[in-house]
Formats: structure tokens, C-alpha cells, sequence
């Protein structure tokens, strides 16, 4: 691995992702700018793990000294339109992602994966299923938590990686490709980052920008806007359904089953996923290991084995059995849209969040067929009061998440269900939807009895 720049800059020094590219770079002759809007005394537990006399800092200020480089890295959470990358590209600098640049550096195999949602699942279901493929390693990284540039060290050619893409991590790749490029479903969301929807969805198709025709494109045909997408890509394309279009992989009477080669995938008796949105998550998985070449028994065994991480309808248990659903990590409509379609009980539905100015309107038949109760907390309380006020249903805003769960655990019974699942963001009230499903958790355990 080489580099054919003299000075690079990395925008954004996140924990995570700003980290880990100057961790990288440091092992090649090149000068680093590391350039933050955060203040030197926020940062100095990461300067303290990188200081170095190849590192000029550029902090708490508009990063205008990212002009004076190269090549401009992006951490996720750096917008590709601030004004000074537009400066930056008119000079001729070129501005790339993280997963760009590793991209570049890496000879490993990609198998890429985005979606509004279910896309960690997937990424671990498939990483699961890959784990033995011909005795050759297989990573997973991305927005699940691991930058693709901390393991392109650990591949070699010919082995893979499996990459959680968002949308800010494709906004600013060029020559980025994917051997598998798999697009779980869409929904608008990101909307205050991506300003209006064309953008969003831009971002998110830049998956499939450079396959060929001997790669492949897995698709929700099960989705309006990604069937018609089929038509646009250079991809072999595979379409993945469970309503009866006409498809490759059909999920049907509790099978998943390719029509190509008249055979099952995944037999979901057998599987404990609960939820028609988990089982097309697990069968997108099923077809990616398959066509990447692994077994039919192996993808079976690995399904069975498989457990949701917590927070993503996390069943709670409870010393009377009664039906609470941890689902706090639905930050968007569309993920607490199936939530609710997933549940056949009564509901006692907590939502709310930060508002990220997301459409709810597409919960509003469902919440008015399934929910009993309706118990709002955060930004988004009023928006959605006003939204179902109309609707023959009990709404009741509390301040607290311990509230919210106080009031539905006293709701609570056999023949009905408690669910949280907010339908947008925890950063108004809290530092992660774990930290909120945590206490949602503890707070409804101390009142159930």
C-alpha cells in the first residue's frame, strides 16, 4: 500500500472514523492536517493517542487550513456541501469519504449493504453466514461500528469485507465498487443533513456507482422505488420478495425460497426472528452468502443462531410474561411502522424523539387500527398529538422516559402490549437509543409489579 500524496487532510477527528484514517496515515511519509470544529481541550484524549510532528492541528475554527492539502478525508458526520469543501473542489482538491479512501488502500472483495433500515442486522446475519467460506477471512465494518480503514490491514486479496453503508458514508465516494451491492429498502430520513430527498436518495444509490455487469445488485422488489431502480444499474440483479411479485428469492409460507435454482434458503420454523421486516433481512443475508458461494446448511445453521442485538424489538422479560418490546432503536417512521405490523396485540405504543422534521403520516392508519394508548415524549410530542388527535385513541405526553414507562407498565396486562418504539431520534433527551432503551427497560421492570 502506497500513497501518492504529500499532505492529506482528515475533516471531522471523530472517535471512531476521523481516529483511526490519522492512525492510518501515520505509517506513511505524509503530512496530516487534522482539522475540527471542536475547541483543543475537547479533543485532547484523541490528540494524546496520535500527537506526532507530522500532525497539524486546525481546531475550533472553520477549517480553512484543509485548502492548504491534497486530499480532503471525511469523517461521516461532516456534511459534503460546507462551504469550505466547495472552495476546496474549485481548487481542484479532492474531497472523499472514509470509505473511499479505504477503498483505495484495500485489495479485499466488498460486499456493501445500505437501507433505511435493518441494515446491521443484515450485516451481521451475512457476516455470520460467510464466517467458514473456504477457510478465508471475513470482516464486517462500516456504520456498525468498525471504519473500514482500521481492517483493510487484516485482508488479503481475495478475502471479504462486509460493509454497513448510510448515506453519509456514500455521499462522497467516486471510485468506490462493491462485488455485492445490497439495498435493503427506502424510506426519506436524514433529511436535515441531506436537505430534500433527491439528495438522500442519491447518496444512498452511489452503492451500485462502477459495478458491472459481473457483479450483483440485491434489491427489495417488495419496494416501488427500488423495483424501478433495477433498471438502472450495470449489475446482475436479484429482487428479493414476500408479496408475490415476480423475483428471484420468494419469501413465502415461511420459507425463503430461489426460484433460480429451485431451492431453499432458509426455513424460518426454525428461526427465531420475530417480524416480517427480520425475515427479508435474514433472506437478503441468505442470498448474498449464497451467491458469495457458501452453503445452504451453513446460512441455515447461522440464522438459527442468531440473536437481535438489544434494543431492536428485544422482547423484555418480565415476572408476569407480559409483552414488552425494547424497540428503541427505531429512529424513524418507517422502522416503527413495522414494529407495530409485527405485533397481532392491543398496543401501548411510547414514541417520540428529536425532530429531524421525518413525514409520520404513514403511521397514522396503522397507529389508528393497533394502538390503544399512545404515549408521546420529547421534540416530536406536540407534532404527533396534533397528527392523532383526531383519531378514537387515548394520547397522554409525559416529560420523562420513566414516566412514559411507569404509565404503560400500569396499563399493562395479559391480553395487550407495551412497545417503545419512538419513530425518531434519542438525541433530544439522551446520548444514544441504547442509553433510552436502557431506561425504558429498567423503569417498566421497577413497575411492573
Amino acid at each position: 500500500m502506497s500513497l501518492e500524496y504529500k499532505k492529506i487532510a482528515v475533516l471531522g477527528f471523530s472517535p471512531r472514523t476521523g481516529l483511526e484514517v490519522v492512525k492510518y496515515l501515520l505509517d506513511f511519509d505524509v503530512k496530516i492536517i487534522v482539522s475540527d470544529s471542536k475547541k483543543r481541550e475537547e479533543l485532547e484524549d484523541l490528540i494524546a493517542q496520535i500527537d506526532s510532528e507530522n500532525i497539524d492541528f486546525d481546531l475550533g475554527c472553520n477549517g480553512d487550513k484543509v485548502l492548504e492539502s491534497e486530499l480532503i478525508i471525511l469523517s461521516p458526520g461532516v456534511p459534503y456541501d460546507l462551504d469550505v469543501l466547495k472552495k476546496a473542489r474549485r481548487k481542484g482538491i479532492e474531497t472523499i469519504s472514509e470509505i473511499e479512501f479505504a477503498f483505495r488502500q484495500s485489495k479485499a472483495e466488498i460486499i456493501a449493504i445500505t437501507g433505511t433500515n435493518g441494515k446491521t442486522t443484515t450485516t451481521e446475519l451475512l457476516a455470520a453466514m460467510l464466517s467458514d467460506l473456504n477457510g478465508k477471512k471475513i470482516r464486517a465494518a462500516g456504520n456498525i461500528g468498525l471504519p473500514f480503514i482500521s481492517v483493510i490491514r487484516d485482508l488479503k486479496e481475495g478475502e471479504k469485507v462486509i460493509l454497513e453503508l448510510s448515506s453519509f458514508q456514500l455521499e462522497a465516494v467516486k471510485n468506490f465498487k462493491a462485488k455485492i451491492a445490497i439495498y435493503l429498502n427506502y424510506s426519506p430520513d436524514h433529511l436535515d443533513r441531506h436537505h430534500n430527498e433527491n439528495n438522500y436518495k442519491k447518496a444512498k444509490k452511489n452503492i451500485f456507482s462502477n459495478q458491472k455487469s459481473d457483479d450483483f445488485a440485491i434489491l427489495n422488489y417488495d419496494d416501488s422505488y427500488l423495483f424501478n431502480l433495477k433498471n438502472e444499474l450495470k449489475a446482475e440483479v436479484f429482487g428479493i420478495t414476500s408479496k408475490n411479485k415476480q423475483a428471484d428469492l420468494v419469501i413465502k409460507d415461511n420459507f425463503a425460497y430461489y426460484k433460480k435454482e429451485d431451492k431453499i434458503l432458509l426455513d424460518f420454523n426454525k428461526i427465531n426472528l420475530p417480524g416480517a421486516h427480520n425475515q427479508k433481512n435474514a433472506a437478503f443475508a441468505a442470498l448474498a452468502a449464497y451467491l458469495a458461494g457458501q452453503k445452504v446448511e451453513k446460512i441455515q445453521s447461522e440464522a438459527e443462531n442468531y440473536k437481535l442485538q438489544s434494543h431492536r424489538m428485544e422482547f423484555v422479560e418480565n415476572p408476569k410474561n407480559y409483552l414488552i418490546i425494547d424497540d428503541s432503536k427505531a429512529t424513524n417512521p418507517d422502522s416503527t411502522l413495522k414494529a407495530l405490523q409485527s405485533i397481532e396485540k392491543d398496543i401501548i405504543l411510547i414514541a417520540g424523539g428529536q425532530d429531524r422534521n421525518a413525514d409520520f403520516s404513514n403511521l397514522k392508519e396503522v397507529i389508528k387500527n393497533k394502538v390503544k394508548t399512545l404515549i408521546l415524549v420529547g421534540e416530536t410530542s406536540a407534532k404527533l398529538e396534533s397528527l392523532f388527535r383526531a383519531s378514537n385513541l387515548e394520547i397522554i405526553t409525559v416529560e420523562t422516559m420513566e414516566a412514559a414507562a411507569k404509565l404503560g407498565a400500569q396499563k399493562l396486562n395479559e391480553s395487550n402490549s407495551l412497545l417503545l418504539s419512538p419513530a425518531c431520534p434519542s438525541w433530544d433527551m439522551f446520548n444514544s437509543y441504547k442509553e433510552r432503551g436502557e431506561i425504558f427497560q429498567k423503569s417498566v421492570l421497577k413497575y411492573i409489579d
